[in-house]
């Protein structure tokens, strides 16, 4: 099961259960609302991903180690977050590109995206009950090429037609996520033969059109699309 708790620049987490293990995605939201998308109920979770340290991907950071749950991460973004409290540094699991990492049942390869910070990541993850999964954010483009991934949750956060109404500042901005153009000519270079279905991911408020990224998509691809709204719920 993926579970969409938030997801936008106001905050992102996601929740992916393979019978009685969880896997958090990002915690940029307050750690009520995370705990709530879990019926409150922490003892399934293995452990907490973060992509990278802006705060609407690692708000709850300091509530998820209190509550006893690892953090995995790349040194970079450990190093943007900064937190002091050394109470929880053992709980901090430190991640490469490429190495693989296990957690629980859960099989997680890092891989490096492109955006603002140092040493983000997004994550290949496999787990025997629900296959693999491509989590990628914040991102204006992808190195990596898969083949036969089952789920697919990634950014759509514009389209490239609103950039010439925009202010030069803000254009430089936004360009730092991908584009719905950019998405498509990633998806073109993926194998998709086994792929069950698109969740699209941190759109815009201000410059996105979700139904229209929804509809593009689906029919580019041929493949069932969603928009990552709270409460969605893939199996």
């Amino acid at each position: 099961m993926i579970k969409v708790l938030a997801s936008g620049s106001t905050g992102n987490s996601y929740i992916i259960q393979a019978e009685e293990e969880i896997l958090l995605l990002e915690c940029g939201i307050n750690f009520k609302e995370i705990k709530q998308g879990l019926d409150f109920d922490l003892s399934k979770v293995k452990g907490c991903l973060i992509t990278h340290e802006h705060k609407d991907h690692s708000k709850a950071i300091k509530d998820v180690l209190a509550a006893g749950i690892d953090i995995y991460m790349s040194k970079g973004t450990a190093a943007g977050i900064n937190l002091e409290d050394e109470r929880y540094s053992y709980r901090f699991n430190y991640l490469r590109h490429k190495i693989p990492k296990h957690i629980g049942g859960f099989t997680i390869i890092p891989f490096s995206v492109e955006h603002d910070v140092n040493e983000p990541l997004g994550f290949l993850i496999y787990h025997p009950k629900i296959g693999k999964i491509v989590f990628a954010t914040d991102t204006y483009y992808l190195k990596p090429v898969f083949k036969n991934v089952n789920h697919i949750l990634i950014e759509c956060n514009y389209s490239e037609d609103i950039l010439p109404q925009l202010p030069a500042w803000r254009a430089r901005t936004i360009k730092s996520h991908m584009s719905l153009e950019t998405l498509k000519e990633t998806l073109k270079s993926w194998e998709l033969g086994n792929t069950k279905d698109i969740t699209l991911i941190h759109i815009s408020n201000d410059n996105g059109d979700p139904e229209r990224f929804k509809e593009e998509i689906e029919n580019f691809t041929g493949i069932k699309t969603y928009v990552a709204e709270p409460g969605l719920i893939i199996n």
